[in-house]
């Protein structure tokens, strides 16, 4: 080849060709223009941002304050509560009730009868949803959707469900104490029922007497040395038994407040709301963006043409 191809051969051969490659780029811009407007679905961007909140503080030794905590407790979860929250905003658990509760599988126009048609939903939803946490340890949960007042539900609806899963292991473990707790109790009773029965049997028995002296000191009398120690033995255990009796009663009954305790395990700095304004697509950048990969698709082509041209006149 005896032309050397350099800068200037270059900007030659484009002044040459500008008129095709500026039609040809407009055309493109043209046509993209229209494709976004008339084919490109328009999306609008829905986001919510919170803070897990401490869940111990809802603990019945808190709301008692029958254990010291070493320190004033935040009201904020720390980095493990941040994590567990993502990873139940991104769980398989949530996916499907948004899936199922928005029914989507309509909503992106999935046909049912196609094999995979769920995954397809889940990575359709995948491409609009997300959950990640903000350079502010907060939560962040955003959604693209085509329909504004959906994008702003789903959103919300998520961090719903987040709430009650975050929420349902410490309610379930309280609800399984509370469980062995009262058994316990109906255990303690039947022994203080059963040490009253045997004290009342055996004072009636051999003619013993209680009394309370001062101090609260209590004495026991009777004409029988041996039932009488018995018997004093058995009194100890009693009051032993129903300090243990109301202790536990006192514990279930703190438990209970605790239990019925249902407040929001996220502190929300703002709720999701419906977008007035499509986030995508940015029609100018598509345009733009078009028209550039013309303009320089088309120097590239011309450049080839040119080339094949010189070597045709060599042959």
């Amino acid at each position: 080849m005896d032309k050397e191809f350099n800068l200037v051969a270059a900007i030659r051969i484009i002044l040459k060709w500008k008129r095709p490659i500026i039609i040809l780029t407009l055309v493109a811009g043209i046509v993209a223009g229209l494709f976004s407007v008339f084919v490109m679905d328009e999306y609008y961007f829905s986001w919510a941002t919170f803070y897990p909140t401490n869940q111990y503080l809802g603990d019945r030794s808190v709301i008692f304050n029958s254990e010291t905590t070493g320190g004033q407790l935040d009201y904020f979860g720390g980095k493990g509560d941040i994590n567990r929250i993502l990873t139940i905003a991104n769980s398989e658990p949530v996916m499907n009730y948004i899936i199922d509760s928005f029914k989507l599988t309509q909503h992106y126009k999935i046909d049912t009868n196609k094999r995979y048609w769920r995954t397809k939903v889940r990575k359709e939803f995948d491409k609009n949803y997300e959950a990640i946490k903000t350079e502010k340890d907060a939560v962040q949960i955003s959604d693209y959707d085509t329909d504004p007042k959906t994008a702003a539900a789903i959103v919300n609806a998520v961090m719903e469900k987040v709430d009650v899963l975050n929420k349902q292991h410490i309610q379930e473990t309280k609800e399984s104490l509370y469980k062995v707790l009262s058994t316990q109790i109906d255990e303690q009773q039947k022994k203080v029922n059963e040490n009253a029965n045997t004290l009342a049997s055996m004072a009636s028995e051999y003619n013993i007497r209680s009394t309370t002296a001062a101090g609260n000191t209590i004495l026991v009398e009777g004409k029988d040395f041996k039932a009488v120690q018995e018997y004093k033995a058995l009194l100890a255990k009693q009051e032993n038994a129903l300090k243990e009796l109301n202790n536990r009663n006192n514990i279930k009954e703190q438990m209970e407040v605790a239990m019925k305790n249902n407040a929001s395990s996220l502190f929300v700095i703002e709720n999701a709301f419906a977008a007035d304004r499509r986030e995508k697509p940015v029609r100018s950048l598509v345009v733009l963006i078009t028209m550039l990969i013309t303009a320089f698709v088309s120097i590239i082509g011309v450049f080839l043409i040119e080339q094949i041209q010189d070597l045709k006149k060599q042959l």
